[in-house]
């Protein structure tokens, strides 16, 4: 999933266990859950393997953060959502795994304990679809789907 679906996951997270660390602890197994989930665009990693991939992945990677950025203010201003320790907590345990992998790849940093994580990352996508990236006409559903199921479960819960 993309971090605005992980960051909703560790809102609803951190909202339902009230405890820091353990919403920290579940978020970031939490992450490797919905990285199951086939998730993956075709068309953007083939937009991204051209060219100027730094550049590319970084503009992702803002996109993703201001839309999380958004939710949370819309969440806050209009639902009264309080950014708690453990909703604090949820959200960098769901968001924890993708930055350790984004470190990585933008620093070139080569680490066997490193690359054992970057194995287990990449395993948890390929669990149910083998070949990761699937057409953006199914990817966009299920980001949004899992996004709105996560915001409707924070509501409700």
């Amino acid at each position: 999933m993309y971090l605005t679906v992980h960051g909703a996951s560790g809102i609803l997270i951190g909202s339902q266990v009230g405890n820091p660390w353990l919403a920290f602890l579940i978020g970031f197994i939490s992450h490797f859950v919905l990285d199951i989930i086939p998730h993956d665009s075709k068309e953007l990693k083939e937009w991204y393997d051209i060219g100027k991939t730094l550049n590319k992945f970084t503009i992702i990677v803002i996109i993703d953060i201001l839309i999380m950025i958004i939710l949370g203010i819309v969440l806050s201003v209009w639902y009264n959502l309080v950014f708690t320790p453990a909703i604090i907590w949820g959200i960098t345990g769901t968001l924890l795994p993708d930055f350790i992998w984004g470190g990585r790849e933008l620093f070139k940093i080569k680490n066997a304990m490193l690359d054992k994580y970057e194995q287990l990352h990449f395993w948890s996508h390929k669990i149910f679809y083998k070949k990761i990236y699937l057409p953006l006409k199914y990817t966009i559903p299920i980001q949004l789907g899992s996004l709105v199921l996560f915001i409707i479960l924070y509501l409700l819960l």
